[in-house]
């Protein structure tokens, strides 16, 4: 588990392999697909590049040790104990195609 530091120094969440944790370690907020980042609702919320967090506009928002090419870090403060990571939610798996049409419009599927 790899600290996150807001822009303060403090710890605010962790990052295990593509996760991202609460601080307490037992939810998973959210994951990085692609240096984007993304809530498992599938809402996207910024992107993760050279280690730092940033927002839809490009704003630094969190950051890891070693981030570079954004704002200066400060000096984080020492984090706490990492916790044991909880288990990753599984994506629900996907349904099995049917051979018929939908009830659904193209602009309700797309929500326009």
């Amino acid at each position: 588990m790899t600290p996150i530091y807001d822009r303060h120094g403090r710890t605010i969440a962790w990052i295990n392999n593509n996760f991202i944790y609460h601080l307490s370690g037992r939810q998973v907020l959210a994951f990085i697909n692609n240096n984007s980042v993304f809530t498992y609702g599938s809402r996207h919320l910024g992107r993760f590049s050279n280690g730092f967090f940033r927002d839809r506009n490009g704003n630094a928002i969190a950051f890891i040790q070693g981030a570079t090419n954004g704002p200066i870090p400060p000096i984080p403060q020492i984090p706490p104990i990492p916790p044991i990571p909880a288990i990753p939610p599984i994506p629900p798996i996907p349904p099995i195609d049917s051979l018929s049409w939908s009830n659904l419009t193209w602009e309700n599927f797309i929500n326009v």
